[in-house]
């Protein structure tokens, strides 16, 4: 449309110039109007250049194209498990093997294994914790002391440990530096049931009594006094 009005102006303007001066103002509409018709024709094609908004459906991306350095590498390493003997606290119980030996001088003594955490009502359970930290064990039924460090030198756990009897609980006291829990049926002239436990106390005059009588065991150097019901049987 633009160019044609143009065409024409041109034209008029040829017969203005042989001398029909009468198309001049038909020449100048004829003009303008095709200036302001090829003006808006170009008009959008401008406004896309300068970034104006321009209606139309959005063309999604293609699927599985991603900007570059936006997928981040990934770990999947999982965090270490903490020792289960670090997670224990005072009155929880271990198991520690106990195997016979004889120190220096060739008296017998006992090498303990490598301890485990252990139900306290179980019979493998023979030790339970008295004091955890780094701090030295203080206390006087501290019997025995396991700890535990990483290869960089960290300590990871430190435990001191007492030997653990219960009330009601039947003990092996064949040794009786280290005896054993057993079952209360278990037959044999050193199967014992403990009846109390005195701590802070070195006499037998509060153990409890019966038809059988009473025994007890004193340590002066760990002020505990544990009573006993014993013979065969001794859980009846």
């Amino acid at each position: 449309m633009a160019v044609a009005l143009l065409f024409s102006a041109a034209i008029v303007g040829f017969l203005v110039i042989r001398g029909k001066r009468a198309l001049v103002l038909v020449t100048l509409a004829l003009g303008i109007s095709g200036w302001l018709a090829l003006a808006a024709g170009v008009q959008p094609g401008v406004a896309v250049l300068m970034g104006d908004t321009v209606a139309g459906t959005a063309v999604p991306p293609a699927p599985g194209l991603v900007p570059a350095g936006s997928m981040a590498p990934t770990t999947s390493a999982k965090p270490v498990a903490p020792d289960p003997m670090s997670l224990l606290k005072p009155g929880d119980c271990v198991e520690v093997p106990m195997e016979a030996a004889t120190d220096a001088s060739g008296a017998p003594t006992w090498k303990p294994g490598s301890p485990d955490p252990a139900d306290c009502t179980s019979l493998d359970a023979n030790y339970r914790v008295l004091q955890t930290g780094p701090e030295p064990c203080a206390g006087p039924l501290f019997k025995l002391e396991t700890s535990r460090k990483d290869r960089s030198g960290k300590q990871l756990y430190h435990l001191c440990l007492a030997f653990d009897w219960r009330v009601g609980v039947c003990y092996d006291t064949a040794h009786m530096d280290e005896p054993s829990k057993v079952d209360c049926g278990t037959p044999g002239d050193h199967i014992v049931q403990a009846t109390a436990v005195l701590e802070d106390s070195t006499s037998g005059a509060g153990c409890p009594r019966d038809g059988k009588g009473a025994v007890w065991v004193v340590w002066d150097k760990r002020r505990m006094t544990v009573c006993f019901r014993g013979g065969d049987d001794p859980g009846k």
